[in-house]
């Protein structure tokens, strides 16, 4: 009896032997496993911003949004005016300077013609359109100026280089033109090739002169000032050059020519 318990005796202490083992080994498996881990865990811990692997949670961000203020600049609107009427003034019969004085101070811009009349003396106004009322300010009057009666020129003697120079002299003194009938009728450069400096500087400012259009240049003015059909009443500041006719602008033209030819301008 005593054999069989000892040897059951043994039996049991082989098998708990065994499984005393199995269980360390489980044991240790298990805390290989957690070690393992453990440090995988802490190692995506450590690194994982790097692979873009990211543990921990974070709240969304979102970076303030701007909106552009754009000002567009400010437009102005151009200020537009309507033309101020005028009142005409009825200058028919008038002396043609008297009728560019009143048109002048009612603000009133003018166009001239001349025209020959056995009725209506040589420098007084024959007609106007219109004659009166009220016209926008864009809007001209023509004038019709006497030249008098047409008459046959007379034949005159040639003009000897004194009668020349006493005909200049006059001239300036009398009242006389520099350059007799520039504003009706066109002149040629054979009648200017002759001119002194002077001479071209007068005819071309006479044009103007005859409208009654005063000068900056001391000299000018005096001038004209000397002359009996002269009567400057206006600035050149105010000056329109819209009432010289056709004839006069193409005039004007032809002694600038001139001048320019000869090195004056």
């Amino acid at each position: 009896m005593p054999d069989d318990k000892w040897e059951e005796f043994e039996d049991i202490s082989v098998y708990s032997d065994t499984g005393t083992r199995r269980g360390w080994k489980v044991a240790v498996i298990i805390l290989s496993v957690l070690v393992v881990l453990l440090l995988a865990g802490l190692a995506l811990l450590l690194f994982g911003g790097k692979l873009g692997i990211n543990l921990l949670p974070t709240e969304p961000t979102t970076a303030p949004t701007t909106q552009a203020v754009t000002s567009e600049p400010a437009t102005t609107q151009p200020v537009t005016t309507e033309p101020v009427p005028a009142q005409v003034p009825n200058v028919i019969g008038m002396n043609a300077r008297d009728a560019y004085d009143d048109l002048n101070a009612a603000g009133v811009k003018y166009t001239i013609q001349r025209e020959y009349s056995d009725t209506v003396a040589a420098e007084y106004v024959i007609s106007q359109s219109p004659t009166e009322g009220t016209i926008n300010a864009g809007q001209k009057v023509m004038l019709y100026i006497s030249k008098g009666p047409e008459k046959p020129a007379p034949t005159a003697a040639p003009a000897t280089e004194a009668t020349k120079k006493s005909d200049k002299q006059s001239s300036s003194s009398s009242g006389h033109y520099v350059l007799d009938g520039s504003d009706s009728r066109l002149v040629q450069k054979s009648e200017l090739s002759g001119m002194s400096e002077k001479e071209l500087t007068l005819a071309l400012n006479e044009i103007y002169a005859r409208h009654g259009r005063r000068f900056k240049s001391t000299e000018l003015q005096q001038y004209f000032d000397a002359q009996s059909w002269y009567r400057g009443t206006i600035s050149p500041e105010r000056f329109d050059d819209n009432v010289l006719t056709e004839i006069e602008e193409a005039n004007v033209r032809t002694i600038l020519a001139v001048m320019a030819e000869k090195g004056y301008r």
